[in-house]
């Protein structure tokens, strides 16, 4: 009998408090904590460039925002970057982009997406590395303000 009763209440009394998750807002989620991810990751490059200043004349070029596909397969390429030899210096950072890069890929499974293999990492030509971690950290930066502007991809396999 108490079973029932509160059966009974909590679907006549509190249909507001107890809401399911539809697709959409699940989605909404999904996307947000990405952004979120990624503004963090961007306030972090900022700390590490007040601590190491960086030439900010350095020239990169960032490959295309195309969909949630190419989008992991960036990530997973500018984290390999990042952690050869800087893991000390920039770790919170390489962390950043590995949770970033994780829910992009988990989300564009869940929309059905072609997810290619996580890319190896690359050995490195560490004879400049101060000169590598400007690049590798302005690469980061510029592909994150570009995602950013261009959020719309995640809803785009």
């Amino acid at each position: 009998m108490h079973i029932f009763l509160a059966l009974l209440y909590v679907s006549l009394v509190a249909p507001g408090c107890s809401r399911f998750l539809t697709k959409r807002d699940s989605t909404r989620n999904s996307i947000q904590s990405i952004i979120t991810i990624a503004k963090i990751t961007l306030v972090h490059i900022k700390m590490v460039r007040t601590k190491f200043p960086l030439d900010p004349q350095i020239e990169t070029s960032t490959p295309s925002i195309e969909g949630l596909t190419s989008i992991c397969h960036d990530l997973g390429h500018l984290e390999n970057e990042l952690q050869n030899p800087f893991t000390d210096v920039v770790g919170q950072i390489v962390a950043d982009v590995s949770s970033l890069e994780g829910r992009v890929r988990s989300f564009a499974l869940t929309m059905d997406c072609p997810i290619q293999a996580r890319p190896r990492g690359e050995t490195s030509n560490t004879n400049f590395p101060d000169s590598r971690l400007q690049l590798t950290l302005t690469k980061v930066q510029r592909y994150l303000d570009e995602f950013l502007l261009q959020e719309d991809k995640l809803k785009v396999c």
